[in-house]
């Protein structure tokens, strides 16, 4: 399975995600822990770990309009649309 959508169904698992800083922390430790089968080449900066293949991924997937970036002040919130949802549903179906 391509690395976005793998990535799509970590946002559905959490259901929203405030902050692209926090997606990224979230998929690194998922990654570090084996959780989930992801490939990212993770830098450590002052504000935590940062990919930028994830964050290219991340546009893509908003692009393709399976997610929204909701500005909320100084954060913004990761949520899936109702086209990724029913993206997420496909590939459950599919596993199954």
């Amino acid at each position: 399975m391509p690395e976005p959508l793998k990535v799509l169904k970590v946002i559905a698992n959490y259901g929203e995600i405030n902050g692209i800083l926090t997606l990224h922390k979230i998929v690194y430790m998922l990654q570090s822990k084996n959780a989930v089968d992801l490939n990212y080449k993770f830098l450590k900066y002052s504000f935590g770990p940062y990919s930028k293949e994830l964050e290219e991924d991340l546009m893509t997937l908003r692009q393709l309009g399976l997610i929204v970036l909701e500005e909320r002040g100084d954060e913004v919130a990761i949520k899936l649309t109702k086209k990724g949802d029913e993206v997420v549903k496909n590939i459950s179906a599919l596993k199954q």
